[in-house]
């Protein structure tokens, strides 16, 4: 499995009867290997005991070479972006 990691935690949604949302979530590659991605719905149905029920998603599996293409840049541009790289590798 490739390294992916969760950018930012989506916030919890609470939904009205028949009511629907949609969810974007950024994930961060620190690796050139597929990777899946895995989820869970847990939801509490209001009036019922303590325990939460969970809807297990389908796995999507990711190769990260899809979305990689050449392009060019002036070493300028490179050396840029080669810092800026650096420093973000650099925090935990």
């Amino acid at each position: 499995m490739g390294d992916l990691k969760l950018v930012e935690r989506p916030q919890p949604i609470v939904l009205a009867p028949r009511d629907f949302a949609s969810i974007k979530a950024n994930v961060k590659v620190a690796s050139t290997e597929n990777g899946i991605i895995f989820g869970n719905i847990v939801y509490d149905v209001s009036g019922a005991g303590s325990d939460r029920s969970v809807v297990v998603l389908n796995d999507i599996h990711i190769d990260i070479m899809d979305y990689i293409v050449p392009a060019t840049c002036t070493d300028l541009e490179f050396r840029q972006m080669w810092a800026e790289f650096e420093w973000e590798n650099k925090c935990p």
